[in-house]
């Protein structure tokens, strides 16, 4: 089984948009009003359920009272905003509590109008021709593109989002009868060293090939058309409709970076999965270093989007059966001779090349960094998708105090 999203841009009337509107207004109103009367009960220290249902039926208790118009909007989209507030609270409690892991999660706050305007229901449903989809209450609502859901698949639910002007609707797709394929027979490894200079990566494969991919820094490149929008933002006043317009202008530029990033992503991630029989990446401490004090590297970090890289190399490698090795976090590939495995513990970020003091090797910090994680391929018993590599006969013992945040840069 596999579940994964189909995302088609719609084409709605003047009538739909301003009912899909209306419909993601009210998600996030209902979602509004139940938080209020949770953060009410928790001031006066009365003990309440946040549970879906017991919102549900507080919700219902209240809405004639609160939102006498509430039969305009379909009543899914009430239910969503209970849904995900109940979500939050269940997030944030465990979070407090110690059961959920990661990061802390804060305490859910208001929404706002123009902050992730979407609406999520699980009774429409896309045409046989893939033209058109099904809303609640609004009918069916041209597409742009075609959306073709596979004949072992099945929709189990819809999410429509407004962004930069534009409507979308994201299908989760359900296929219960996929089976992931076996593991390439192959044995063409390929090491990757991530970075934010010149060239988002450099790939060295078990045939001694370099490859370096050019990193195109579609933020940066539009960084002073997003700063003139931004400005033109802000000499609007507050609450105008030239404000509005300016915002609007801005969230487009910012749209565009992002689609110009998810293109090249997704084509760089699938030709890279689909040629190798075995991938080699860094656990690399991404929010570590793009708030790591003193070197300013948070654009850049962000910009070259590596957590996203390895996100869908992961789940592409078991779609296409490759094999997926992720190198521990404390492996110094960068320090780590590719030649003799001596390492250079003076070896500072600045440093782009650097001669073993062993060997006399002259090193490419990135390519050299490559060669190290394919080498991991082929020492490393651990052959699992996603599996952390830890133990083998390539890898150093790393001192504790040692800086992950050095690691792959």
């Amino acid at each position: 089984m596999r579940i994964y999203g189909l995302k088609r841009e719609m084409s709605p009337t003047h009538e739909q948009t301003q009912a899909l509107t209306r419909n993601v207004g009210a998600v996030r109103f209902a979602q509004n009003e139940m938080l209020q009367y949770v953060k009410e009960n928790l001031e006066t220290g009365t003990k309440i359920s946040w549970t879906y249902f017991s919102l549900i039926g507080e919700w219902g208790n209240r809405r004639e009272e609160v939102a006498p118009w509430h039969q305009e909007c379909s009543s899914r989209a009430y239910l969503d905003g209970c849904n995900r507030l109940a979500t939050s609270l269940k997030n944030w409690n465990s979070s407090r509590s110690g059961k959920r892991k990661g990061q802390k999660v804060g305490f859910p706050h208001f929404r706002r109008r123009g902050s992730n305007d979407s609406w999520t229901f699980c009774d429409g449903y896309v045409s046989k021709d893939g033209l058109s989809v099904q809303v609640p209450r609004i009918g069916k609502i041209k597409l742009a593109e075609r959306l073709d859901i596979p004949e072992n698949g099945r929709v189990t639910t819809l999410n429509v989002r407004s962004r930069a002007g534009r409507w979308f609707v994201s299908a989760r797709v359900r296929e219960d009868s996929w089976v992931a394929p076996e593991k390439k027979s192959g044995n063409l490894a390929v090491g990757i060293d991530l970075g934010i200079s010149d060239r988002i990566a450099v790939m060295y494969d078990s045939n001694g090939k370099t490859t370096e991919i050019e990193n195109p820094r579609f933020f940066r490149s539009d960084e002073d058309k997003i700063a003139k929008a931004s400005r033109n933002v802000s000499k609007k006043k507050k609450g105008s409709k030239n404000r509005e317009k300016a915002r609007k202008k801005l969230s487009v530029v910012h749209y565009r970076v992002a689609c110009r990033r998810q293109d090249f992503l997704h084509k760089f991630t699938t030709d890279l999965v689909k040629t190798h029989d075995q991938i080699v990446l860094e656990d690399l401490n991404v929010k570590g270093m793009s708030s790591r004090k003193g070197f300013k590297l948070g654009k850049s970090v962000n910009d070259a989007a590596m957590s996203e890289i390895r996100r869908q190399v992961t789940y592409k490698c078991e779609w296409y059966g490759t094999e997926l090795i992720i190198a521990d976090r404390w492996y110094a590939s960068s320090k780590n001779c590719s030649g003799c495995g001596t390492k250079n513990t003076e070896l500072t970020l600045g440093d782009r090349e650097w001669c073993c003091s062993t060997c006399g090797m002259i090193h490419d910090r990135d390519k050299n960094a490559a060669k190290n994680l394919m080498n991991l391929a082929g020492s490393s018993s651990v052959s699992a998708c996603g599996a952390d590599v830890s133990q083998g006969s390539s890898l150093q013992s790393v001192e504790k105090q040692e800086n992950p945040n050095d690691v792959g840069v």
